[in-house]
């Protein structure tokens, strides 16, 4: 009888030659487009440490990264492109893996693509089989996994990454299988990261693409363990306390319960700050006393902290999109400033914040991700509400209008005229068989 790690790669190899519905296939070039903007939206974050690398270390080639004029090589072209998808911390994800997708995936398949002259067609086709396979794999060992410290978008989403480049290049079942084995033992990537001043957290994703992509392209040559997952040394020993190897074949597409999202911050902090903005037009924040944010136990470690003291760390505090909902009344990336992160009013109101548990929420997990915000203002007057489904999950989905304003303003945002943006956008839509590289011509 198959072990479990032959009958996972075997579902994944037979995606291959799949018939995807047409939602499945929508949802890909929904996830497509939301990567390209938030690739293109995080390019001017670190321009000038990203050309000094390239330049410094003379990586020549000719794939391409957004944002920037010059071109690198395979593997340099994979990690800033993964990394820049990443900062904005607008990218894609899933409630239940708890692991971003498309900046790695996307970043790892594009790069291959470009070398390989594959069409956007069959980007489309692998990335459902890389979501599959880092979702499948991630809501397996969720949550123990985050809870042992381990960032599943470093660890699971290195597989999904490899598996859907072995997919976009048609490799045989065998070759998949040690594809399958290299991806797993390269999965790395801790929640520590994100601790302090750091602005390491996008380095797990960039990670995950660049591991992926060798997994792919070097692992297929070498036979695999037999079973890296389920082996007494393998996957699942070391990764998790809890195995829920029925969520391995689950029914359906997993790629349908992605997420995007509105608001630029972890999204742990999404529904404490749509409750907020929900509210703040009832008060003003200088009336308040105090602010309680209820949420689940995962949600606390790593997000409670109200000393800000980078944009990264203001990106990972719940206390710190709360009150910049309150008093800004945005949480986008306008909102993540380093002017917004020293205003006086955050650094008062801020103290009042305190993130607490709530068995109650934590027993919903991961079925739902729920925050209940509470204002006591100075007077006694309470103010409470509660927010199930934060805006982009599929229960709360984003409008039409809300996807073309933060496509067009995260282009716009890095210099892009409204007109090339438009065009961009079209071409993103309507150029299923052309050759990846001619999406660069434009940006």
């Amino acid at each position: 009888m198959a072990n479990i790690t032959q009958r996972f790669v075997n579902k994944l190899y037979e995606m291959q030659d799949a018939q995807f519905p047409d939602s499945v296939m929508n949802k890909a070039q929904e996830c497509f487009v939301d990567y390209v903007s938030v690739a293109i939206g995080g390019c001017n974050i670190y321009i000038d440490r990203n050309k000094k690398y390239i330049e410094k270390n003379n990586l020549n080639g000719k794939c391409h990264i957004f944002g920037l004029e010059i071109t690198t090589d395979l593997h340099t072209a994979v990690f800033i492109n993964a990394f820049n998808a990443h900062v904005l911390e607008l990218d894609d994800s899933h409630r239940v893996a708890m692991t971003h997708l498309g900046a790695p995936i996307f970043s790892a398949l594009i790069g291959v693509a470009e070398i390989y002259e594959c069409t956007l067609m069959q980007i489309m086709k692998a990335a459902i089989v890389g979501y599959e396979a880092a979702i499948r794999l991630a809501n397996t060992i969720q949550p123990s996994h985050k809870k042992r410290g381990f960032h599943v978008t470093g660890t699971c989403c290195t597989v999904g990454c490899a598996m859907g480049i072995a997919s976009m290049l048609n490799y045989s079942e065998d070759e998949m299988r040690n594809v399958f084995s290299a991806s797993v033992t390269s999965a790395a990537g801790l929640l520590a990261v994100i601790s302090g001043n750091s602005e390491q957290k996008p380095y797990n994703c960039a990670n995950a693409a660049i591991a992926g992509v060798n997994a792919a392209l070097y692992g297929k040559y070498f036979i695999g363990a037999i079973d890296i997952l389920g082996d007494s040394r393998g996957f699942f020993h070391a990764m998790t306390d809890e195995v829920h190897e029925e969520r391995l074949f689950d029914d359906g597409y997993a790629i349908l319960s992605i997420y995007q999202k509105l608001y630029a911050a972890c999204r742990h902090c999404h529904a404490p700050m749509e409750a907020m903005l929900k509210i703040r037009g009832e008060f003003c924040w200088n009336d308040v006393e105090k602010i309680e944010v209820k949420v689940y136990d995962i949600a606390i470690n790593g997000h409670d902290h109200t000393e800000i003291a980078s944009i990264s760390s203001a990106k990972q505090s719940i206390p710190y999109g709360v009150v910049a909902a309150c008093i800004f009344g945005d949480c986008g990336q306008n909102s993540f400033t380093e002017e917004k992160i020293r205003d006086e009013r955050i650094h008062e109101l801020i103290k009042k914040v305190v993130v607490v548990e709530d068995p109650k929420l934590t027993e919903l997990v991961p079925g739902k991700r729920v925050a209940i915000v509470d204002v006591i203002l100075k007077d006694g007057t309470e103010i409470s509400q509660r927010v199930d489904y934060a805006k982009g999950e599929p229960e709360n989905p984003i409008t039409q209008n809300e996807w073309e304003e933060k496509f067009y303003g995260l282009l716009q945002s890095v210099g892009i005229k409204a007109n090339n943006a438009q065009s961009f956008y079209q071409l993103l839509h309507m150029g299923e068989g052309m050759l990846i590289s001619k999406i660069f011509t434009i940006v």
